[in-house]
């Protein structure tokens, strides 16, 4: 029976040395009668040396005559503290320094007398921790309060409504934030009647997560809005709410809109430029050509005047048929069909056995699209009314080929005459005929190579991206 109170004694040492937090057994005079080895590492003293000093060596100097009285009180109404009782408390090391602890008081009764129990806990990082949740959390409330988007959270389980909208709202639409809180109809209120159903659809379980509506501010303004949601589930899985971010992008779309007009109105431009560019290339190519034969028929003393004019008026007809097809073309009207091949095409544009003579060279494996074909044909077109009209040559050819690898394909056309040459910085920048051409060739980002000196002859290449989309008709 002797060895039992020796037993309880290791075994309280054991127990209570090892312990993880902080034990103290303070008397009713304020004095230490135990600390445990965790006290000791955590204040900073040497085992015993806390044994007998007044339990405000412990406490920051500041908060010791306060402590003395708070430790009178509780002596006389002596009761349990539960550890974490939402008191601010720090204890004071050995070296002076201050740290946050958490401690909970008991009573133990003895045969000596009532000793109190305290057991501290060192509660620094878990502070630290609060702290930087809270400085988390500001940071993140200030983000949302000073962003320019409205950033909210809609609840649609159990009962629909905004549980967080951010003051951008309010200068965004006028509205107070409180508004939407108090009253879960308002949005449906300032959405753009067109555009209800879609922000109902919007606000379900299984609606767009991404698209733009109008909401209504309320001075009565439109503005445009981009929205941006997310699902939030429950731990089973279900859909209980939605956050997102809905940003104002009316004067985005109204300059997309001004950008837009803009842009149809260079395109209208473009347009004429190419319309002017393919009367030139066809129609007036044409007529020059009529004058041309008129001009050589009435020279000709074995062709009557009867003959030249019959011959006349059949180009002309032929003219008036190909400017009718154009037009239907620009009108969106079918142009009959049936169309020569372009080998065919290009050869009766030299028929006739006039100065200069032609070899023309046109792969017999292309394939065009007819829109692509049709400008390739006005570029060949082009070139050979040139040769026939300035360059005073004896020989000319023109080539069209394809050249490259596959995925690189491009279309060469090549046009080469043995006549006067020119200097090609003497063109006028008001002549039409190349800035046709420069013109056809920049909208399929193709590009123009001309080599010509005086007395040399001439040759132009132009290649273009077979790849490349047609331009806009």
């Amino acid at each position: 029976m002797d060895t039992i109170p020796e037993l309880q004694d290791e075994l309280f040492r054991v127990i209570v040395d090892d312990a993880p937090d902080g034990i103290v057994l303070v008397d009713r005079a304020g004095r230490i009668v135990f600390a445990n080895r965790h006290v000791t590492e955590l204040f900073g003293y040497a085992p015993d040396e806390l044994q007998g000093q007044r339990v405000e060596v412990l406490i920051p100097e500041d908060r010791r005559a306060i402590h003395i009285i708070h430790r009178e009180i509780y002596q006389e109404h002596p009761a349990t503290r539960p550890m974490g009782s939402g008191l601010d408390l720090d204890g004071r090391r050995r070296d002076g320094s201050v740290f946050p602890v958490e401690i909970s008081l008991s009573l133990l009764s003895t045969g000596d007398g009532d000793l109190a129990v305290a057991v501290v806990r060192d509660v620094s990082r878990q502070r630290r921790s609060e702290e930087s949740l809270r400085r988390s959390e500001e940071r993140h409330r200030l983000l949302t309060e000073h962003a320019q988007d409205v950033i909210f959270r809609y609840r649609l389980l159990p009962t629909p409504g905004f549980e967080y909208v951010s003051a951008a709202m309010t200068r965004l639409l006028g509205y107070g934030v409180e508004e939407f809180y108090v009253d879960d109809q308002l949005i449906f209120r300032v959405v753009h009647p067109e555009d209800r159903s879609l922000l109902e659809r919007a606000f379900t379980a299984d609606g767009p997560r991404t698209f733009a509506l109008r909401l209504q501010h309320r001075d009565g303004t439109i503005r445009w809005f981009e929205q941006s949601m997310s699902p939030v589930m429950d731990d089973h899985g279900v859909t209980v709410g939605l956050e997102g971010i809905a940003r104002d992008v009316t004067e985005r779309r109204a300059a997309d809109e001004e950008r837009g007009r803009l842009l149809a109105k260079v395109e209208r431009q473009i347009e004429r430029e190419r319309i002017a560019g393919d009367l030139h290339d066809e129609t007036i190519q044409s007529i020059y050509a009529v004058g041309l034969a008129l001009h050589a028929a009435l020279a000709d003393v074995s062709v009557t005047k009867e003959a030249a004019l019959e011959h006349t008026i059949e180009d002309l007809n032929s003219v008036i048929v190909e400017l009718r097809t154009y037009m239907q073309g620009l009108s969106g009207q079918a142009s009959g069909g049936g169309a020569e091949p372009l080998a065919a095409r290009i050869e009766s544009l030299v028929r006739g056995g006039r100065v200069p003579r032609w070899e023309i060279m046109v792969a017999s494996d292309l394939v065009l699209d007819p829109a692509f074909e049709r400008h390739v044909y006005l570029l060949a077109k082009e070139l050979i009314s040139n040769v026939q009209r300035h360059a005073q040559a004896h020989e000319a050819t023109l080539t069209i080929a394809r050249e490259g690898l596959a995925g690189a394909d491009q279309l060469r056309i090549c046009v080469t005459d043995d006549g006067v040459g020119f200097d090609r910085s003497q063109v006028p920048p008001t002549s039409f005929g190349f800035r046709s051409m420069e013109h056809r060739v920049a909208l399929f980002d193709g590009s123009m190579v001309v080599d010509s000196r005086p007395g040399t002859g001439t040759t132009i290449e132009i290649s273009l991206p077979l790849t490349a989309p047609p331009p806009p008709q």
